[in-house]
């Protein structure tokens, strides 16, 4: 077993999407951007969501407390800085999140013919300081490098590395699973994990668009980091007990 993989199923468990932008591959749906939210506090932000994908929010720091208007309509679980809200029915409500004296508030409501938010990095700043968060953000460059990597998982499953993005500190890899078999597959089987040097990445989470791959069909997914775009690391990639590296070269300055 690789070092570190018992904790990362730990992070990852029941983490079934992700962020994934701009439009569509083929016929599949990229269902949500990473937004980047700067509060102080007062203002509540609305998510939208959509049935069958997770919401992934990170806080940079681990949530104490999480009140949601009505559970009964949403899985929400804690993960190492933040949460993950899968919704079980569209269904709009409040929730709120406490870290010591702050306090993150969102509306939860269906995304409709919205986009989707799948990826939800939450920093607090001071009241002064939001416009000039917000404004760098904007700035931030999105670096996309093609990959189309493909890897033979076993006779009838594939798994192939769309493309890798950076944004701001964040290194995104865009990933779609392939089942060209008779049966169902379960995605969670199938795990992903950036080191380097043997040594796993801290800071990384993979999500997936469904929790099954369905005979002859797609899923897609996203596994992000925050990582250097310009060192190497090498993707280890386990199912059915059998196990695939993938290297992925930096970038040269």
């Amino acid at each position: 077993m690789w070092p570190g993989l018992s904790s990362m199923r730990v992070s990852i468990k029941k983490v079934f999407w992700l962020v994934l932008l701009f439009g569509s591959i083929k016929s599949f749906a990229l269902p949500g951007e990473k937004r980047t939210i700067f509060t102080s506090g007062e203002k509540v932000y609305t998510i939208r969501y959509q049935l069958g994908q997770s919401t992934v929010f990170d806080f940079g720091v681990s949530p104490e407390t999480v009140i949601c208007g009505n559970k009964n309509y949403f899985n929400i679980e804690k993960i190492k800085n933040g949460i993950t809200v899968q919704p079980l029915s569209n269904f709009s409500t409040n929730l709120t999140v406490l870290v010591g004296s702050r306090r993150f508030l969102f509306f939860l409501t269906p995304a409709g013919n919205m986009k989707s938010d799948g990826f939800v990095e939450v920093r607090w700043v001071p009241p002064s300081s939001v416009q000039k968060e917000i404004k760098a953000v904007k700035e931030k460059k999105v670096v996309v490098k093609e990959l189309k990597q493909k890897v033979h998982l076993n006779g009838s499953l594939k798994l192939v590395l769309l493309s890798e993005k950076s944004v701001g500190q964040r290194r995104i890899f865009d990933l779609e699973l392939e089942n060209q078999g008779a049966k169902d597959l379960e995605t969670k089987e199938v795990f992903i994990l950036a080191s380097r040097r043997t040594k796993p990445l801290k800071d990384q989470i993979l999500v997936w668009s469904q929790t099954k791959v369905k005979s002859k069909g797609k899923v897609l997914g996203r596994l992000i980091l925050l990582e250097d775009l310009n060192k190497s690391l090498s993707l280890k990639i386990q199912f059915a007990g059998k196990s695939h590296s993938v290297l992925i070269t930096g970038r040269r300055k």
